[in-house]
């Protein structure tokens, strides 16, 4: 039995149809909020242990961090390089809390506040509150790793209180 050109071309469009109307795999967003939110405490006890080696840990390899007024950080070896010069520089204690997250299949977003305190060395101490956005990739074995990382201050410019 021979196929015609028609038949084949007819045959491929069929099952590129019936390929797109898949639905994409549901995410249960209480549970991945759950798994976000143990990630989270995990990088803040890094974060407050000054580990930029461990913070960097929770990041996918190819992760993308977009600092403020800073250029865009690409890979974890430049992630843990960005946290180790923000230690040294005083950071010292972040809370973050979770306000949302979504997503679907392998990809999630969190949308999020932080409270950050610096302290450098030999100056006095300040503080620090934002909003962030992460985006979350999971990983072959569940677990789920920051992939772009996003935040900017709610604080005043100074000066323009």
């Amino acid at each position: 039995m021979k196929f015609s050109t028609y038949t084949l071309l007819f045959v491929l469009a069929l099952s590129l149809t019936l390929l797109s109307c898949a639905k994409p795999k549901q995410m249960d967003v209480a549970a991945v909020r759950e798994a976000i939110e143990a990630e989270d405490a995990k990088f803040v006890e890094a974060f407050n242990q000054g580990d930029a080696a461990g913070v960097a840990a929770l990041y996918t390899d190819d992760a993308t961090l977009l600092p403020p007024n800073s250029e865009m950080i690409q890979g974890k070896q430049g992630v843990q390089e960005f946290w180790n010069e923000g230690f040294q520089m005083g950071l010292k204690e972040v809370s973050l809390t979770t306000v949302d997250v979504g997503g679907s299949g392998d990809t999630a977003y969190e949308i999020g506040k932080y409270r950050i305190k610096i302290q450098p060395t030999g100056q006095e101490g300040m503080s620090d509150s934002g909003k962030y956005v992460v985006v979350w990739k999971q990983q072959a074995d569940g677990t789920w790793k920051l992939h772009v990382d996003i935040w900017n201050s709610s604080m005043p410019i100074p000066g323009q209180e």
